[in-house]
């Protein structure tokens, strides 16, 4: 399961990138196969991560990085969607962007350090 979470992970933040190319150069939105695509590997993902997250808790590892990750997620795909909303403004879209790759970036540093206890 680790494996097909991590080729999903790579394969959402390959799709953001697209995304956000196809917005910040072209200001052009992604066709609707992108958004419909974007949909399915958060759902994935997000199943994926709840499995891996169940197998964690049955053996009481600590679980503190994978709230921090559950908690940049939702601020990745809440930003990911105002920036690539058809309504948004350019600079929206800038930031939006903006947050969303910092997210990402935290997400995988958290997948990679894995700390054992933030408090």
């Amino acid at each position: 399961m680790k494996h097909l979470h991590t080729l999903l992970a790579l394969l959402v933040i390959g799709l953001f990138i697209y995304q956000s190319y196809l917005v910040l150069s072209a200001q052009k939105r992604p066709p609707r196969v992108i958004k419909i695509a974007n949909h399915i590997l958060y759902a994935l993902i997000i199943a994926s991560g709840g499995w891996m997250l169940m197998q964690l808790l049955s053996v009481n590892a600590p679980i503190q990085w994978v709230l921090a990750k559950i908690v940049l997620l939702i601020a990745a795909i809440s930003s990911s969607i105002k920036a690539f909303s058809p309504n948004a403004l350019p600079s929206q879209t800038k930031v939006g962007v903006s947050i969303a790759t910092i997210a990402y970036i935290g997400i995988v540093v958290l997948a990679y350090t894995k700390p054992a206890n933030f408090f």
